[in-house]
């Protein structure tokens, strides 16, 4: 469209992106019909063109690493510059799924089973997040000779869901019962991620992951990363009984 008849209102701007929505999906249809006609069977047997001439992803919707090391000030975080760059991989991987669920008609099972790796793909990040902050405070405390007399020692614990019981126990990470009760239900369907369980719980038509369980822990992810940067991560190098009541002495 030229200048003079490029739509301008929210409402023309969206039915113009529902018009080109039906154009493409008219092609990519076309091209399958064309890949059957070369005697192709997509996806057992296919045509894949050069890098080049393939169809390219729209720039700037996956935001770039150094982007989300930033965002997430993910330096801060962690010392080893391989997860630092494993969780903005992930970031990044986060924004794939968000562009697959938000432009393709995707229904049934296969809508959940996508669901289901964007959820899981947070909650590894949300996992590696408090799992590390929880270690590192851990490793702090325990050099402290006050340690075993301190309300706020984080004593070693196996895994994520005893580090988070721990933490909400202490009320030292600033979020709300029911955004602990969401981690914790989202990491409870991230354990049940291998096909034969989730058969037994028979969890693709239960709906257990879907739009509403993705966007809040899109929503939880965001709050963590900030909570856990301000809250606890300060522990990690100091006493957070000092930090947070520096009048008050151990008996």
């Amino acid at each position: 469209m030229n200048d003079s008849t490029t739509p301008n209102s929210p409402e023309q701007l969206k039915a113009w992106i529902i018009s080109n929505n039906a154009k493409i999906s008219e092609l990519l249809t076309e091209n399958e019909t064309i890949c059957r006609l070369m005697g192709l069977d997509p996806p057992a047997t296919n045509f894949a063109p050069s890098v080049k001439k393939r169809i390219h992803f729209p720039s700037k919707y996956i935001r770039t690493k150094k982007f989300y090391i930033s965002k997430y000030k993910l330096h801060h975080f962690f010392s080893n510059k391989e997860v630092v760059s494993n969780v903005a991989y992930s970031l990044q991987m986060s924004d794939l799924y968000n562009y697959i669920l938000n432009r393709f008609y995707i229904f049934g099972s296969l809508e959940t089973m996508i669901y289901k790796a964007a959820i899981i793909n947070y909650v590894c990040i949300i996992e590696s997040l408090i799992g590390q902050v929880f270690d590192d405070m851990h490793a702090y405390c325990g050099s402290c000779p006050d340690h075993d007399r301190c309300e706020f020692f984080m004593p070693k614990k196996k895994n994520f869901a005893q580090k988070l019981d721990a933490i909400e126990s202490k009320g030292i990470l600033n979020l709300s019962p029911e955004q602990f009760k969401q981690i914790r239900e989202a990491y409870h369907l991230r354990n049940h991620m291998h096909i034969y369980s989730a058969a037994k719980e028979n969890e693709y038509k239960t709906k257990s992951f879907d739009r509403k369980l993705h966007n809040s822990i899109i929503v939880v992810m965001k709050d963590l990363t900030e909570t856990l940067f301000y809250d606890m991560l300060p522990a990690t190098k100091a006493c957070y009984r000092t930090l947070t009541m520096p009048i008050q002495q151990f008996p």
